[in-house]
């Protein structure tokens, strides 16, 4: 795959397989796509075929999470023969790795969470948790 440079125009810094964006998104992945492993339809390397299907779950995992998360993440992948790929965002808090396990299922899993980053029940029980405000009596009338 060698570098992971992307042409789009969003901000990119190189550095061998690490990639610097604004913002982890399907535009920059599908760019990752095209650039590095072809349009969909052309011939593909195995290594090519599972590098691409990483990437396409990984387009359909971002809207699982919220977009400041992606503003600030970090993505490594880690193709089938154990070469990372990394796609950097802001201070790269949110950490994610794509990875085949066992029965060459792709993973995606959330290593490490910004400390600002809660969790949707966390809202939820703050709400759940939080005493209710006192009603003050009406008024007495003259």
């Amino acid at each position: 795959m060698g570098n992971l440079m992307v042409s789009s125009p969003e901000k990119t810094d190189e550095h061998n397989n690490e990639v610097t964006v604004e913002v982890i998104s399907k535009v920059v992945l599908g760019k990752l796509i095209v650039k590095h492993v072809g349009n969909e339809g052309t011939e593909d390397s195995e290594r090519q075929a599972v590098l691409r299907r990483m990437l396409q779950r990984v387009i359909t995992e971002l809207e699982r999470e919220k977009p400041e998360v992606w503003r600030n993440a970090e993505l490594v992948i880690y193709d089938m023969y154990g070469n990372d790929y990394s796609i950097r965002a802001g201070k790269a808090e949110n950490k994610f790795v794509v990875h085949l396990d066992g029965q060459d299922e792709i993973k995606l899993t959330c290593m490490e969470r910004s400390s600002s980053f809660k969790w949707p029940w966390e809202w939820e029980w703050e709400w759940w948790s939080s005493k209710p405000k006192e009603i003050a009596a009406a008024p007495e009338q003259q």
